[in-house]
């Protein structure tokens, strides 16, 4: 079979600026399944600047002979890529050398030809020489039986099975994530339906009269403004004592507040806030910023004395 080598060896291609192509296999024959490797190589007078190989990824294919005295090896035959392909580029002396190399294996017996394998240099494609492997089968040993090949098969794991492995492997901070869940959830609902303090009738008479105030009804309408203010004091009384006094006059609001044991002088305060109001509503009074400012404080004043007398 050596000389069958040789005489590829022997085949060797020049390119037109010097360039020389070979190949080589490290080993003659191989066991099916043993290792061998395959290099290229080119040798140039110039350097490979526009060099390209396309490599071959995990198979490479090649032809396969079953003895040596065919004529056509036209049969494929493929070769497993054990590695990467891997090349390298130097200079050696005046030369450029470029070498790429393949670790293969056969897994069919057989005279298993590498058949040449093209590159391209400048504007130029060549072609690498073939190569010649012998796969063989590894001999029989007679003194040791010959025993069935048993196939090993990985069960895979059931997903329910998986599921519940899972839950009882991490229960205890699964556990902590729920209780977090729904600590959460339950603050958020109670948060959302958390019903707002509802404010005392002092608060509530007092923010209505600081709404108006703020509004500045009086320089756009004096009358309504007055309205608005007698309005809320009158709410407010029969809010607090519980007697219809929306229609009645101030005389009559003033019994009222007199016989709810009223200071005198609030009972003053009061009268002069709802006469003045009377005034501004049916005598054309026009009353100064300062006057109005008084009157609006004097509304807060009635409402914080009757609501500090009951508390006391």
């Amino acid at each position: 079979m050596r000389w069958i080598l040789n005489i590829i060896v022997f085949i060797i291609v020049f390119g037109a600026f010097g360039q020389q192509l070979d190949i080589s296999i490290d080993k003659e024959e191989i066991l099916i399944g043993e290792p061998f490797t395959l290099t290229y190589s080119i040798v140039s007078d110039v350097a490979l600047d526009t060099f390209s190989y396309n490599a071959q990824k995990s198979l490479f294919e090649a032809k396969k002979s079953t003895t040596l005295d065919e004529e056509a090896v036209n049969v494929p035959y493929e070769l497993e890529v054990l590695s990467s392909f891997v090349d390298t580029s130097y200079k050696e002396g005046e030369q450029f050398v470029w070498r790429g190399s393949y670790r293969l294996t056969g897994w069919d017996s057989a005279y298993v030809i590498v058949p040449p394998e093209y590159v391209s240099i400048g504007d130029s494609i060549y072609t690498f020489p073939p190569g010649l492997i012998h796969v063989i089968s590894p001999m029989a040993d007679p003194s040791k039986p010959i025993y069935d090949i048993n196939e090993a098969f990985t069960v895979l794991p059931d997903e329910d099975s998986e599921l519940v492995q899972f839950v009882l492997s991490n229960w205890w901070w699964l556990l902590l994530i729920a209780v977090a869940l729904v600590l959460l959830l339950l603050y958020l609902k109670k948060r959302k339906h958390k019903t707002p303090v509802p404010l005392s009738l002092r608060e509530e008479t007092l923010l209505k009269i600081d709404l108006l105030e703020k509004s500045k009804g009086y320089e756009s309408n004096l009358k309504e403004y007055y309205f608005d203010l007698s309005l809320i004091l009158r709410r407010f009384f029969a809010a607090h004592y519980q007697e219809r006094v929306l229609d009645k006059t101030t005389a009559e609001i003033e019994e009222i507040l007199s016989k709810n044991g009223l200071d005198i002088v609030l009972i003053k305060i009061t009268r002069q806030l709802l006469t003045q109001s009377d005034m501004v509503k049916f005598a054309q009074s026009q009353p100064g910023l300062a006057e109005i400012q008084a009157v609006t404080n004097d509304a807060r004043k009635v409402v914080n004395e009757i609501a500090d007398l009951d508390n006391e």
